[in-house]
C-alpha cells in the first residue's frame, strides 16, 4: 500500500512540475513573441529592416512586417491593401482588442508608432489607417514627414536610420 502511494505521489509530483515548467516556457516565448517598436532595444531594427517591402501589394511580406513590429500585440487583426491607383494604402482594422483598457487608449491615441515605420518600410506606401470600431487613426507620408522633418522613406534606408526614427518618436526628455 506505501508503495502505491509512494508512485502516485511521484507520478502527481512530476506532472506538477511539468506542467510547471512548460507553462513558464510558454510565459517567457510570450514575451519574446510581444517585442513591439515600442520597446525596442535588442536589434530588432535589424529585422525590421530585412523585412522592408518593396510593393504594398504583396500582401504575405507586408504581414510578415506588421508581425514583427508587433501589430497583433494590441488584438486580432486583419489588413486591407489599397493598390489599385495611387495612393496606395494599407488599413489595419482590428477586431477585437486584447485587454479592456487598451479601447480607453486606443480611442485617445495621437499616434500609432508602427504606422511611421510601415511607410518608411514600404517603399510604395502612401498612407496608413489603423481603425477600431468607431475610432479611425489616419497617418500620411506628409504628416509622417513633418513629424521627422524630412522623408520618412529615408528612414527605411538602414537599420540605423530606423533607430534614429525610433529616437524621434520616443525622445528622451
Amino acid at each position: 500500500m506505501k508503495k502505491k502511494i509512494s508512485v502516485l505521489l511521484s507520478v502527481i509530483l512530476v506532472s506538477v512540475l511539468t506542467i510547471t515548467g512548460c507553462s513558464y516556457m510558454q510565459k517567457d516565448s510570450t514575451k519574446q513573441s510581444n517585442s513591439t517598436v515600442e520597446n525596442n532595444e535588442n536589434g530588432k531594427f535589424e529585422e525590421y529592416y530585412d523585412a522592408r517591402v518593396q510593393y504594398v501589394g504583396n500582401n504575405s511580406e507586408v504581414s510578415h512586417l506588421l508581425n514583427l513590429l508587433g501589430v497583433g500585440d494590441l488584438g486580432e487583426y486583419t489588413i486591407a491593401l489599397k493598390t489599385d491607383k495611387e495612393p496606395y494604402g494599407l488599413t489595419i482594422q482590428y477586431s477585437k482588442l486584447k485587454n479592456n483598457g487598451d479601447k480607453e487608449k486606443f480611442k485617445i491615441m495621437d499616434r500609432i508608432d508602427y504606422a511611421y515605420f510601415v511607410l518608411a518600410l514600404i517603399d510604395n506606401l502612401n498612407d496608413v489607417d489603423v481603425n477600431y470600431e468607431t475610432v479611425n487613426y489616419h497617418l500620411t507620408m506628409d504628416e509622417a514627414n513633418k513629424m521627422v522633418n524630412g522623408n520618412i522613406k529615408d528612414y527605411g534606408s538602414s537599420p540605423e536610420k530606423l533607430k534614429k526614427l525610433y529616437d524621434i518618436l520616443n525622445p528622451k526628455d
